[in-house]
């Protein structure tokens, strides 16, 4: 994949994101839901809306912690986990209208709230243990970059530090957030939910604060030492310097048909190094350009001649392979470019 469109992927992501928080979640956050016996007010800065217990019609479960009330005037109100003590309002609810509901229905989706509800609020933990984040979160992915970078460019030529060093870090960050979101939900469902479902048959809700302390900080111990052994991991594949890329058009002479997704090792990317490049290989160069070598630097190829981009082009007349190129056979199959090393972007993977 050309590095304009990673950036751009990029960017449109942290785009999304921001849209996401500002659109959708902000205004859910500034909400706040007020429980009485015979109604529910929602406050959402000076906007005030009441619904009353008597003008439900139906309760409706989407999924997980979403449910929605419709009203007889067919207009539908949504809930989910991010109103604080979302349980209150299932439980006024029914409470007012035990009829549209069964007791096995109330219970099993009361459990599911309250365990979601207690879910969010552990959220708001997620940098209680500063030491621990600080590690995990500015220390470690600082120390793979300097790593990644003292290993690696030992055997590769690294043409665009700025480029190399930001896909370390997407990697770091990758690594980081997976491993937290799958310790997120296994403490979440194998631990804190059980613990939960115990209280609930006590009839308490009370969270046990110190517990789940202790379990979250063993938890970030441990997270910190699965990211370690993942990134260790991703330095030892070489798995930055692998990259994907679309071809443009049908190359015939090469066998690739426009559209079909190649895998480029972009550690073949220089003449002299661990992995050099060699005569018959298929490469990317340039902008997304496919080629395939036919000759190195101090080799005799044709003729020399200039393109209209400036290129060098070889047809008759045998002259040497200028230092610091290599000779590129172009994909129409009869043009031989000279292309620059340090435009050469990796190896195309059989």
């Amino acid at each position: 994949m050309e590095e304009r469109w990673v950036l751009l992927g990029t960017i449109g992501f942290y785009v999304l994101f921001f849209a996401v928080y500002f659109i959708w979640l902000k205004p859910k956050l500034t909400k706040s839901i007020q429980v009485y016996p015979k109604h529910l007010v929602i406050q959402n800065g000076s906007f005030k809306d009441i619904i009353s217990f008597d003008e439900i019609e139906s309760v409706n479960r989407v999924c997980w912690s979403i449910f929605y009330v419709k009203m007889k005037s067919g207009i539908k109100h949504y809930f989910n986990s991010s109103y604080e003590r979302i349980d209150y309002i299932w439980e006024g609810i029914y409470q007012a209208n035990p009829e549209i509901m069964t007791d096995r229905e109330f219970e099993d989706f009361r459990l599911k709230l309250v365990q979601y509800d207690h879910h969010q609020k552990r959220k708001e933990w997620f940098f209680k243990h500063r030491m621990i984040d600080i590690l995990t979160w500015g220390v470690l992915p600082l120390l793979f970059l300097i790593f990644s970078f003292l290993i690696q460019s030992k055997n590769v030529i690294i043409h665009q530090e700025g480029i190399y060093l930001f896909r370390l870090f997407m990697y770091s960050l990758l690594v980081l957030l997976i491993t937290s979101f799958i310790y997120s939900i296994a403490l979440k469902k194998f631990i804190f939910d059980r613990k939960i479902s115990f209280s609930l048959l006590q009839d308490s809700k009370i969270r046990d604060l110190e517990f789940e302390g202790m379990i979250l900080q063993k938890s970030k111990l441990l997270q910190l030492m699965t990211s370690c052994i993942l990134l260790i991991m991703l330095i030892k594949s070489d798995l930055n310097l692998f990259s994907i890329s679309k071809i443009r058009e049908d190359i015939a002479d090469f066998n690739l048909k426009k559209g079909h997704t190649v895998l480029v090792d972009n550690r073949f990317n220089c003449i002299s190094c661990k992995y050099p490049v060699k005569d018959g290989d298929y490469i990317v160069f340039g902008k997304g350009l496919v080629g395939q070598v036919m000759a190195r630097e101090g080799d005799m190829v044709g003729e020399v001649r200039k393109d209209q981009n400036g290129r060098m082009l070889a047809s008759e007349n045998v002259h040497e392979v200028p230092r610091g190129h290599i000779a590129v056979k172009a994909s129409n199959g009869k043009d031989i470019l000279f292309v620059k090393i340090e435009e050469l972007i990796g190896k195309i993977q059989n």
